[in-house]
């Protein structure tokens, strides 16, 4: 192992040490729960849990990588010992729920919960700062600007808490995260809201063994006695942080908490400045402090507001310079070991001591970064630094060239190129440029692009490309504008534009089943959809002649899967037309056609260290050579100006870390543009935040900070990422309630939507019922247009909401949902020819189908349909004869004719 990263601030460590150098985390501690048995599980939702950050009094605190966006979560498993009654899951869910509906940036966010394999547990955001009590014995004392400026920002934070009815009930400093921000401030996060209560015992009384949740050192007397306790409990609390700040002491100590929670019930407060008189206290922050500290909860602040509007005054008047501490050259001895540590490191890297500083020389020396400090804060760039947004389209010469390349000896051909990159590295940008380019030189450019919700809407692209190619009106025309179309075609267009569509076929029809006389078969309908296209690109020709026409999709992994199918029928059969097809996509994406692919990469750093290093300077990963992200470099920049520090190493996270530090009613607005998508317009932001104030200016603010894009009269995130990255960080509860009111108008009554967008609203509204019923209309529609990839999807998703709806236990009967969505799945699954995977899903829903019934009979039908096709014959009798005597038990007449049909054609072969 060549070297270690911190999994607290991301440093690169000396394999041979025991703490890191910059934040004092046990590496080597990180490193020996490698056997944990936990690392490396997946949990729900794609969470990849890496390594073991701490025990607390909750449960174990975890790493883990959302693997769809290469973010970095923390993960909370709860202590089995707290879930020994039979009401502590409900008691869970009730806590987790609270704590996801606070959206505030001066409180960790919860992006989900759930419990996986009888382990309950909470995806939150991951902090990469240091704890107020960490912050406290290496900084302190605080200077009182400092102090000021860490309480109104947990007060901002309780306030909205409060506002909710949500009630913290164990704040310490444990429980404060300070971020250092470029101008020497702290960005402050208050965590473990709200979920205290989940160690509260029955019992009330300061006596019995366990005591009554709280941390004694910080309860608040009513707290102490057991008494109903609201917002003015945890205001108390943050009386005692204020006091513990400004003397270095607790109010109260004594040898037992029992002692300690009797003086907070019985004593008054000490006089701080009289505790520290050299501190030399302002008698506003002391009079402050003490009415924090008042035992009647009425005589007590009553809100955080009032809390936060005395600390507000104290603020102007106690502006305190920062202190620097000079560099030098040499190193310092540890006192604990010894060993010599560079200048710089606020901690040993042998036994992890607290490494002081001596006392700087009577001449200052010049900062100069100490060889192997490792990561160190990052410069901010001065004013005249600060680069233009967005950024220069550099570097790109030779990929133009590539793609120009493509223009040529075409006649009477199509020529499908790819792009391949990963996000953020500017394919988007290089399409855009050329086609810019190509468009001013006479060249026909269609774009096609995601339907705007990113619910995978069916033909919504192929819509789009055919209206555009053919020069058809919205929604297709009438049939007399489809001039020189075949009759494949023309059905192909009717079936396109929703002009015929058939209804689905019933539910009760079975996957063994043959098609019935004159049915439109789901190839057939994809054979006419491809047609259809086919005829656009003829139409297109006819229209432009002598003009070469260039059809651009971005983010094609994104497309819907009936117009990808269209899409790659018609390159691997092209018509006798020209046409230049350039699709991007990511790496991971199979395009399912042979041609010509650039596989982009980053900018070379020589071509933009010039705009970055003031930024990036610390990167000592960074070379000439190094390859850069132009949306890394532009997010970095932007978390620069804003105040960040030391911009985290991936890109998600950087662009989490953004998200995360708005202001809230600028988080509020791009939460909602995200759920609405890439079309949201004013109207409809107002609408879902209920008419929220100046939402005008706050996209103007967005706009400026390169997080939203307008087009026209709508809003879009600017980058898909960004879009994803908001909604992946969006309390789950938050999130909830965004997309229910997404559904309706003001009046409440139910949007036009597709059905695929309502189904996508419905499930993150947590509407299971109607989220699963939607879902299996579009599973049935999708695989009706010969789209089995889609129909896959729907049917995971419903299976995944089924299945988490077993531990939520808001929906009836969720067994019944799961062995619905297993089987469908299983069918889809088989008729597309993966079938193993579709014994596999199967065979697993069938240990949850019981040992009799109706829908048991029928998966074992299916798994017998499975094992034939597998030429698997004695299983497939084995589950035949099962299904059989099922469905003969339980009067199912109609299974029982289908599953002998299916007898008598195997044996018909």
């Amino acid at each position: 192992m060549s070297e270690i990263r911190c999994p607290q601030c991301a440093t690169s460590c000396d394999p041979v040490h025991r703490f890191c150098h910059i934040c004092g985390f046990p590496i080597s501690e990180a490193v020996s729960r490698a056997d944990d048995p936990l690392i490396g599980t997946t949990l729900p939702g794609g969470y990849v849990i890496l390594d073991l950050l701490g025990v607390g009094g909750m449960g174990r605190v975890y790493r883990a990588e959302q693997k769809a966006l290469g973010r970095t979560v923390a993960v909370k498993i709860i202590h089995p010992y707290l879930l020994g009654d039979e009401s502590a899951s409900v008691r869970f869910i009730t806590e987790a729920r609270a704590a996801s509906r606070l959206n505030h940036p001066n409180i960790v966010s919860v992006f989900d919960f759930g419990k996986s394999d009888n382990q309950l547990y909470l995806v939150m955001e991951y902090l990469r700062g240091r704890d107020l009590a960490r912050v406290d014995y290496e900084d302190g004392p605080l200077p009182f600007k400092r102090i000021v400026d860490v309480m109104m920002q947990v007060l901002a934070g309780l306030g909205e808490a409060h506002e909710l009815g949500i009630i913290h009930r164990d704040l310490k400093p444990e429980n404060i995260v300070l971020e250092p921000m470029r101008k020497a401030g702290d960005f402050v996060k208050v965590v473990d809201f709200g979920l205290a209560k989940m160690r509260e015992l029955p019992s009330s009384h300061i006596t019995s063994p366990g005591i009554v949740c709280g941390t004694p050192d910080y309860m608040s007397p009513e707290q102490g006695r057991g008494d109903p306790i609201d917002g003015r409990s945890d205001l108390y609390t943050c009386g005692v942080l204020l006091f513990q700040l400004l003397t270095g002491r607790l109010p109260f100590e004594a040898e037992s908490p029992t002692q300690v929670v009797l003086m907070h019930l019985t004593l008054p407060p000490p006089n701080p400045s009289v505790i520290a008189p050299t501190r030399r206290i302002p008698q506003a922050l002391v009079n402050i402090t003490l009415k924090a500290l008042e035992k009647d909860v009425n005589k007590r602040y009553q809100t955080a507001d009032q809390f936060a509007a005395d600390l507000r005054t104290v603020f102007a008047e106690n502006e305190a310079a920062p202190i620097s501490m000079p560099l030098g050259d040499a190193g310092i001895q540890c006192r604990s070991c010894s060993t010599m540590v560079p200048r710089g490191q606020k901690f040993c890297g042998e036994c992890g001591e607290r490494v002081l500083a001596p006392a700087p020389a009577s001449q200052p020396r010049s900062a100069k970064k100490p060889a192997g400090s490792g990561r160190t804060r990052a410069p901010s760039p001065a004013p005249s630094q600060v680069p233009e947004f967005p950024l220069r389209f550099v570097g790109r010469e030779r990929d133009l060239d590539w793609l120009g390349a493509r223009r040529f000896g075409m006649e009477n051909s199509l020529v499908a190129a790819s792009i391949v990159a990963e996000p953020g590295t500017g394919a988007t940008r290089l399409l855009e440029e050329f086609l810019q380019r190509n468009a001013e030189s006479g060249d026909v450019v269609v774009k096609m692009t995601p339907d705007p919700w990113g619910a995978d809407v069916g033909y919504h692209a192929l819509r789009t490309a055919i209206t555009r190619l053919a020069g058809l009106p919205e929604g297709g025309g009438e049939v007399s504008d489809w001039r020189g179309a075949t009759p494949e075609a023309r059905a192909g267009l009717m079936a396109v534009f929703g002009k015929n569509d058939l209804p689905p076929p019933p539910s009760s029809t079975k996957v063994w089943s043959k098609p019935t006389l004159g049915a439109v078969l789901p190839d057939d309908r994809r054979f006419t959809a491809a047609e259809a296209l086919r005829w656009a690109i003829m139409r297109a020709n006819e229209r432009h002649r002598g003009r070469l026409v260039i059809l651009a999709i971005d983010d094609f992994h994104a497309v819907d899967g009936a117009s990808r199918n269209a899409i790659a029928d018609v390159v691997a059969e092209p018509p006798m037309h020209s046409l230049l097809l350039i699709a991007t996509h990511a790496p991971e994406f199979d395009a399912a056609w042979i041609g010509p692919t650039l596989k982009l990469k980053g900018i070379p750093a020589t071509l933009l260290m010039h705009i970055a290093a003031p930024v990036l300077s610390y990167r000592t990963d960074i070379t000439e050579e190094t390859l850069l992200s132009p949306l890394y470099v532009d997010q970095a920049l932007r978390f620069s100006v804003e105040g960040g520090t030391n911009p985290p190493l991936q890109l998600a996270d950087l662009i989490a870390q953004r998200i995360e530090r708005l202001p809230l009613e600028a988080r509020r607005v791009l939460q909602a543009v995200s759920v609405l998508g890439d079309d949201a317009g004013l109207d409809d932001i107002g609408r879902i935040l209920q008419d929220s104030q100046e939402v005008s200016a706050l996209l103007t603010k967005l706009k400026d900070a390169g997080l939203v894009k307008q087009d026209l009269g709508s809003f879009r995130a600017a980058h898909p990422m960004i879009r994803e990255i908001t909604l992946a960080t969006t309390p789950v509860a938050v999130r909830r309630d965004l997309h229910a009111r997404a559904l309706v108008d003001r009046e409440g009554d139910p949007l036009p939507f597709p059905i695929e967008v309502r189904a996508l609203h419905a499930q993150h509204a947590q509407d299971s019922l109607e989220a699963l019923m939607l879902l299996e209309q579009v599973a049935d529609r999708a695989n009706e247009r010969g789209d089995r990839e889609g129909a896959v999807l729907a049917l995971r998703r419903g299976l995944e909401l089924a299945r988490r709806e077993m531990f939520r236990g808001e929906l009836d009967e969720p067994e019944k949902a799961v062995l619905i969505f297993s089987r469908k799945l299983g069918e889809v699954l088989a008729t597309s020819g993966a079938l193993t995977d579709a014994d596999g899903v199967l065979r697993e829903a069938l240990d949850l189908a019981g040992p009799a019934g109706v829908e048991r009979a029928w998966l074992l039908g299916v798994l017998a349909h499975v094992a034939h096709k597998r030429d698997r014959a004695k299983d497939a009798v084995m589950f035949y004869a099962q299904a059989l005597e099922n469905a003969r038990a339980h009067g199912a007449s109609d299974l029982v004719a289908s599953l002998e049909k299916m007898r008598r054609d195997w044996a018909a072969v």
